[in-house]
């Protein structure tokens, strides 16, 4: 299911899915690249550092690069299945702080998506 938001300035619409985010699952860990194209730079800035430590960071010993690996891996597929969980609700919410709206705000599809995202129906 996916609801419409509005630019009010521009007109500009964009269709936020209500769920669980393949696009964020699987190509947020790019850099963050759909983070910041989502206007979620923050969080775009937390894959983007994430993803340079592990370029740049030396390789351990023998002995620690397993648990290393793991450690690394554990907090990295943490973060995707966080974004991938919470991702949509994030940017609908994103939009919504730069006054956009919901193109048709009486809708069931609408009103379900504020009921999952926690925004209030005043």
């Amino acid at each position: 299911m996916k609801v419409g938001m509005r630019n009010p300035k521009t007109g500009e619409i964009k269709q936020v899915k209500v769920g669980w985010s393949w696009t964020l699952f699987f190509f947020s860990g790019m850099f963050g690249i759909p983070l910041f194209l989502r206007g979620l730079h923050m969080w775009g800035a937390v894959f983007l550092a994430v993803g340079s430590i592990n370029l740049i960071m030396p390789t351990p010993t023998e002995e620690v690069q397993a648990i290393a690996m793991l450690f690394n891996v554990a907090i990295y597929m943490g973060l995707q299945v966080f974004m991938s969980v919470k991702g949509n609700e994030l940017t609908a919410k994103n939009y919504l702080e730069k006054n956009w709206t919901f193109v048709d705000a009486e809708s069931e599809d609408t009103a379900l998506a504020k009921q999952r995202w926690g925004i209030a129906t005043a």
